[in-house]
């Protein structure tokens, strides 16, 4: 029985947000669209469509560009460029590499995390993690502490190359 409904119920629901409003004037070319109605919690008293109902509630992310300081981005990615990257997203200002083993020491391996927090060059702007990995005489890869030193070093080549990089524009 199910299974016979439910086509039937999907074309009816296709067709139905097909239809137009009556109420609504035809665009012309020379007039600008319409604004988008807003979301209400019942879509057929707010003119909408039934797609409306299964929709994302809330409000739509209206931001444009990158929000995170773009010179603290270029200076992430040139610092981290030897390592291969897994996840760049410059929207939301977050860099993962994947492992990476250093020719110097093969028993070990490094990933780092660089999250961006701010569209404004300051320090509290960047927070880095690095994750370390040993392997035991088995194979197998077990978590090792990194050296907080470390975390401070690129911190800081992070920033030093993001303050030229800024400079260089002429900011």
């Amino acid at each position: 029985m199910i299974s016979k409904a439910l086509p039937v119920f999907c074309a009816a629901l296709m067709l139905a947000a097909c239809g137009s409003d009556p109420e609504l004037p035809e665009p012309t070319a020379s007039a600008p669209p319409p604004p988008a109605p807003t979301k209400t919690a019942d879509a057929s008293a707010s003119g909408g469509s039934v797609f409306d109902w299964f929709g994302p509630g809330g409000q739509k992310d209206t931001r444009k560009g990158v929000a995170v300081n773009a010179h603290l981005w270029r200076a992430s990615l040139d610092a981290l460029s030897f390592m291969p990257m897994e996840q760049t997203d410059p929207f939301g200002g977050i860099i993962k590499t994947g492992w990476y083993t250093p020719p110097a020491t093969p028993s070990e391996r490094l990933r780092v995390a660089v999250y961006i927090l701010d569209s404004r060059l300051r320090a509290d702007a960047l927070r880095v993690s690095v994750f370390k990995e040993v392997k035991k005489p088995t194979g197998d890869w077990i978590d090792s502490t990194v050296d907080p030193e470390t975390v401070t070093k690129l911190e800081n080549l992070i920033l030093n190359k993001a303050r030229e990089l800024k400079i260089q524009d002429g900011d």
